[in-house]
Parts: C-alpha cells; structure tokens; sequence
C-alpha cells in the first residue's frame, strides 16, 4: 500500500512515506480529511496526467509500517522534470492534515524520491486563511508566492437551504434576472453526452465578447475532453438552447463526495440577453442538492479585474472565503524565486 521510502519528521514522531494505494484508497483518505478538495482527487490528478504532469503522493504516519495508512498528512503532488536534474512540484489544494509536517523533511522526502539535485515546491492550500497558519507557514520555512497562477479568494453557495430560502438570500437584481430567464423558450437540461468542441467554440465566442484584459477564458477541446472522460458522471453539466439548438449558457460543477466545485461556465452573447446563466446556475444548483451536495464552490474571484463574474457570484448570496493560497520553498533556497517565475507561466 505504501513504499518503504521513510525521511522522519523533524518536529514530531513520525515519517513520510510514499503511497501506493489504488486511487478508491487514495478517495477515501481524502474525504476523511478537514478541507477535502476535488484538486486532491485521483480523477484530478489522471486529468492532470493527461496534461503531462507526472504524479507521486505522500502520507505522513505515526509509525514506518508500510501497512499503516492512519497517516495525519496526505499530499498529491504534480511534477515536472527539467535540466539538470531539476524538479518543479505543483500540489493543488493540499497538502491536506496536519500542516506542521510539511517541514524541511517534507521537502527531503520529495527530493530523495525524485533523484532531484534542486526542487521547488509550491502548494496551493484551500484552508480558510488565518493568522496562525501563516506564522506556522513562515516558521516551517513556506513563502507567500507572488505570482499566483490562480485565486486566493472564492465564495461558498450554500445548499442545506430551501429553494425559498436561498432564493430570499439572493440580490435584488440576481432574483430579476432569475425570473427573466423564465421566459426563454427552453429550459435547462442535464447535457448527459457533452460535446468538448461545441464547448470550446462556445467559449471561444463568449471570450471574443467580453475582451477581458490579460484574461482568455477559452478552454481547448483537448483539456475540456479529458476532464470528461475522467470525471464522467461526477461532471455535472447543465445547459439551455436557442431554438436551432445552439447553446445559450453552459455551466458544470465537478462533485466529490459531498461538495461540488463551479468547473465550467459560459454564456453565449445570445445567452447574455435572455439571462440564460441565471437559468442554469439554478437548475445545476438543484441538481447538486440531488446528488447529495451541501454547497458548491464557485471557483475564485477577482473583483477587480472580472467584476461581472463577481458580481454574478455575490448576487447569488454565497459567502465570500479567503483561502490560505499559494506558499513554496525550494531545496537549495535560491531556486525558490527563478523556478518561481516560470511556475507562474506554466502552471493551470
């Protein structure tokens, strides 16, 4: 189940191994863990194989029994390799557990197990943000990066509530838009077979609209297949047609356990005059209540610079979080800030 690969843990009893586990093993040691996530996920981490990325996960146990799996800390971990012997090291939303022991042995094990001479190591934790967790960060010797590749601030829809409920919850202006999309001439519907280049042309006319600056909301066939093939059933796609049958909005949320996260969304600039987003929006919501969701993440903001994005998350009462976001360190020190630099222009 695990490799007998062990570097201990210099603030605490205790080794990282490397695991061996199959990815149902791997699911359910996520989804035991405080602040589970999709990007953790086995299916996130095929998807991402797909990409090119090359993947190793770690676990942190009281004990060196290969047979122990009772481990504080989990860490899936995407890799690159480069000249050199070189490593870059991306782990969307994790690690995962006791965040004290993602110390310099942490940063060992990762080295001795990829045969690296230097490697950097930037995760991007989904916790909630506190001041504690940063000094306990800093003093782990993690630095807050500065060139993020995604956002550090999301907002939790929340999905305990009633229809009623929720829709009392919602703006003003987002309940309007809500009842005016009643009067599209279609509903929306469960997409059970979705097409990756009908979504891309979809997203490729929705990018051309908005010309948002320094941001391309295209999405290529190649990446939007791969998470449908991967994920299958536990995407979930809604959308709403014009009457020739093109689409008006698209919208998918991926679901792990309990939780959903806001994956894909897009709306047509027909789609945009008949407030068709808000239809499918509330559809995918009822959705995720019947495949035993409680809320949905929707997957970041940036006020500044896409605010009708923000405006349309906020209008729909969901509750804004700040993550811990994106911290790295390095082995040796001064690669931290090059590898840095070109993580930022690679990394999706």
């Amino acid at each position: 189940m695990v490799r007998k690969f062990f570097v201990k843990n210099s603030s605490s009893e205790g080794v990282w191994s490397f695991w061996k586990g199959t990815n149902a093993e791997w699911n359910a040691k996520v989804a035991s863990i405080e602040g589970r996530n999709v990007y953790q996920t086995a299916q996130w981490a095929d998807h991402k194989a797909n990409a090119g990325w090359q993947i190793c996960r770690l676990i942190f146990s009281a004990t060196d029994s290969a047979s122990d799996l009772t481990g504080t800390t989990i860490a899936q971990c995407l890799f690159r390799s480069g000249p050199l012997k070189s490593f870059v090291v991306w782990i969307p939303g994790g690690p995962l557990g006791d965040l004290e022991k993602i110390d310099k042995s942490f940063v060992k094990a990762l080295k001795q197990h990829l045969g690296a001479s230097v490697i950097y190591i930037r995760a991007s934790i989904t916790l909630q943000a506190t001041s504690e967790l940063n000094t306990k960060l800093k003093l782990l010797k993690w630095k807050k990066a500065k060139n993020v590749i995604g956002a550090s601030s999301s907002m939790i829809y929340s999905l305990k509530a009633d229809q009623q409920t929720r829709v009392e919850k919602c703006s003003p202006n987002w309940k309007r838009n809500l009842k005016r999309s009643s009067k599209n001439v279609n509903s929306p519907y469960v997409w059970e077979t979705p097409n990756p280049h009908e979504i891309s042309s979809a997203y490729a006319l929705m990018d051309e609209y908005k010309k948002i600056e320094g941001l391309s909301l295209q999405r290529s066939v190649a990446d939007l297949q791969s998470v449908i093939s991967v994920f299958g059933r536990q995407l979930l796609l809604i959308r709403i047609d014009d009457l020739n049958g093109d689409p008006l909005a698209i919208r998918g949320a991926l679901i792990f356990e309990n939780l959903a996260w806001d994956f894909i969304a897009l709306t047509t600039p027909a789609g945009r005059k008949t407030y068709a987003s808000y239809a499918v929006f509330w559809y995918m919501a009822e959705k995720c209540v019947e495949a035993g969701a409680q809320q949905i993440d929707l997957s970041g903001i940036d006020p500044k610079n896409n605010k009708g994005v923000y405006d349309f998350k906020n209008g729909t009462g969901a509750t804004q979080i700040d993550y811990q976001g994106e911290w790295e360190t390095s082995s040796p020190s001064w690669f931290r800030q090059l590898a840095s630099r070109l993580i930022a222009r690679r990394v999706s």
